[in-house]
């Protein structure tokens, strides 16, 4: 076990950050041609003339959202990779638990069930105490006006604190257009640690502007930038705490996405790198941040697939723990105590085998097992950092899954906590967890 971690600690988070850079940014524009054409083929065949469009199912979407993912308007010649990507985004819309894209002489035509797409958002995550455990609960629109935009607002109560997010977005899947993401946040989270007496509130209150580049259909490489400004402000002192004042930052983020998504069976992979370089004014601060994820999905039978997520990150620090990584139940390690790890460094994999039946037309039951590992090295209330720690779990659990609802399930799981301690957690949400 310890040199399991060992490596884990020592070789994949720091290997991850600087492959994962150096692939995003050099290798993937360069091989992109060559995996786009290994994909489909040695030779793509002669492209199709399409001069009519006919799509069936829609109820709120309106048809100008199916077609606007088009590379080229009809009529037109497309190829057999151009339509199978056209699929493929019809998919990662998120808004039908059926697509089915056919040539019929020169007509295009698309069969869908669309979702009921006005949600709730709602979670809960026992925590070791009650003032740490985690409760959401909001409604997002994913489908606003018929056309895949995203409006939504939360309210939860996280890190011993309230906290709201209110959010507007376009779907980035549209390949002649930036889409947008409009969010404006108020966090009050608690601070505390595992050795020490200190603590304080930390509120943050502010927006952040997303900005995410053309798809364009000849490669998965794709871009987005994000600006984001806050005021912290920090109350409720016990010991020393950091300063008052404004963050300003950008996070570029560059994504590799083969990725497919469906309710049931994921498959493909995307792997993103985001570096968030920024400046916190008061104190004169460097505040940046660098994450690489991973995400695939690995069909092993028409219900059952295996699921990979994999996260690497690292902030810079001058000795402010309000500038830090999170790690605990909530995202990361299931049954690691949550608000307690805020760490300089941090990489985690959660492995889930999930296979699924059916138990009527649009209803699924989804049963699970997985485990969840990882390395953290966190901060002490003085922004010192300890040594490194190690986590890991095994659990099971179920998801009831109506897929006629666009991103809602009902999940539970119940995870056991190896290390760093043991401990046991049943957490519910009505998400996949990731």
């Amino acid at each position: 076990m310890r040199l399991a971690f060992f490596v884990v600690r020592s070789s994949f988070f720091y290997l991850v950050l600087s492959v994962g850079f150096f692939c995003a940014t050099f290798v993937l524009p360069l091989v992109s041609p060559l995996m786009v054409s290994a994909d489909n083929g040695a030779v793509d065949p002669e492209p199709i003339f399409i001069g009519e469009t006919q799509v069936n199912g829609l109820i709120n979407t309106k048809e100008a959202t199916i077609w606007k993912l088009l590379p080229r308007p009809v009529p037109g010649r497309f190829t057999q990779a151009e339509l199978a990507e056209f699929e493929r985004r019809i998919r990662n819309l998120s808004l039908f638990d059926h697509v089915v894209v056919t040539i019929q002489a020169s007509r295009l035509a698309v069969d869908v069930h669309e979702k009921f797409t006005l949600s709730p958002i709602l979670s809960f995550t026992s925590g070791t105490s009650v003032k740490d455990l985690n409760a959401t609960g909001g409604l997002v629109e994913y489908n606003l006006g018929g056309t895949g935009a995203q409006l939504g607002a939360q309210f939860s109560y996280s890190q011993r604190g309230p906290n709201v997010d209110v959010w507007l977005s376009q779907h980035a899947f549209q390949p002649d257009r930036f889409a947008k993401e409009l969010k404006g946040f108020y966090y009050s989270n608690g601070i505390r640690f595992a050795d020490s007496a200190a603590s304080w509130t930390r509120n943050r209150i502010g927006t952040e502007l997303e900005l995410k580049a053309p798809y364009a259909y000849g490669s998965p490489l794709r871009y987005e930038i994000v600006v984001e400004g806050y005021r912290e402000l920090v109350e409720d002192q016990k010991g020393t705490a950091p300063t008052n004042g404004y963050y300003v930052g950008l996070a570029p983020e560059i994504f590799w996405d083969k990725y497919h998504w469906h309710d049931l069976v994921p498959k493909g992979y995307r792997l993103s790198l985001e570096l968030r370089p920024g400046y916190f004014l008061g104190s004169n601060e460097q505040r940046h941040e660098a994450r690489v994820r991973y995400l695939q999905g690995l069909p092993l039978a028409p219900t059952t697939v295996f699921m990979i997520n994999g996260v690497a990150e690292a902030v810079n620090n001058s000795g402010n723990p309000n500038h830090s990584l999170l790690l605990g139940s909530i995202t990361g390690i299931r049954g690691l105590s949550d608000n307690l790890y805020r760490n300089r460094a941090q990489a985690y994999t959660n492995l889930e085998f999930r296979h699924a039946i059916s138990l009527a037309p649009r209803w699924a039951l989804q049963g699970v097992v997985f485990s969840d590992f990882g390395t953290f090295q966190s901060f002490t209330d003085e922004g010192r950092t300890r040594g490194w720690q190690n986590a890991i779990n095994v659990g099971g659990g179920v998801r009831l899954i109506p897929t006629f609802l666009a991103n809602t399930l009902l999940r539970v799981d119940f995870a056991q906590l190896l290390a760093p301690s043991p401990n046991s957690l049943v957490q519910f949400g009505i998400t996949q967890y990731f």
